[in-house]
């Protein structure tokens, strides 16, 4: 008698179901080495050249001019996105993975990822005291009121990529570049408002990448077995 095949799509026997491993892009533990690579590059390739708080090297003064430069028409159209990292997109981003998934766990690693990376972004800028572009420079087109405090990291760019290094093996494949490449205008955005410089945003990269890898470890949002079934 030929052995009953298991339904497509039913979880393999003492394992996470197909589904788990489909949302992982079927490669998790290379994806988050990738992620623990890249986020500790970022971040320490951004603290490693600082090194004069006081002082701003020639080319990221030229980079941050390059964009704060920029007409005052992309004013309103990256306001919005920007707001991506804000302190709130905990729930927003909880809401995003809700309606992915319909579980709990991406539910909790979106909302935690953005509270961490809050949090640490606050421990950073007290460690390394940066000011921030107005502080720093002369001719800065400062663009949003209230700006005070210090500026290693950029606390939204943090924000931002904490939540996308969540959601990106949440969302379906033609759409996973996107979380990433929002997170990434939210910190061209910060450079063009005047709020942070380069070194700011590159900083804040990586620490927000190596909050959402701990989110999703904690979380257990990501299992190591990620292949589908034989019908």
């Amino acid at each position: 008698m030929a052995a009953q095949r298991e339904p497509v799509g039913a979880p393999p026997t003492g394992g996470p179901s197909w589904r788990d491993g489909r949302l992982a892009h079927a490669r998790p533990w290379g994806r988050h080495a990738t992620e623990l690579a890249a986020g500790t590059g970022l971040l320490g390739v951004g603290w490693l050249l600082l090194s004069d708080n006081t002082k701003v090297p020639r080319w990221e003064v030229e980079v941050f001019h390059q964009i704060n430069d920029l007409p005052d028409a992309l004013r309103w159209p990256l306001w919005p996105v920007m707001q991506l990292g804000n302190f709130w997109m905990w729930i927003g981003g909880a809401g995003i993975a809700y309606a992915l998934t319909r579980r709990w766990r991406p539910t909790a690693a979106a909302a935690s990822a953005v509270l961490l990376g809050w949090a640490a972004a606050k421990v950073v800028k007290h460690l390394v005291d940066r000011g921030r572009p107005g502080d720093l420079l002369e001719g800065v087109d400062i663009r949003e009121a209230g700006l005070h405090g210090h500026g290693f990291v950029s606390g939204h760019t943090v924000v931002a990529f904490a939540l996308a290094t969540v959601l990106t093996p949440l969302v379906p494949g033609r759409w996973r570049y996107v979380p990433y490449t929002l997170a990434s205008l939210v910190g061209f955005a910060r450079i063009y408002y005047g709020a942070h410089l380069p070194l700011d945003v590159i900083g804040g990269a990586g620490l927000g990448i190596l909050c959402g890898l701990v989110s999703a470890l904690v979380f257990g949002t990501i299992h190591p077995v990620a292949t589908r079934p034989a019908p």
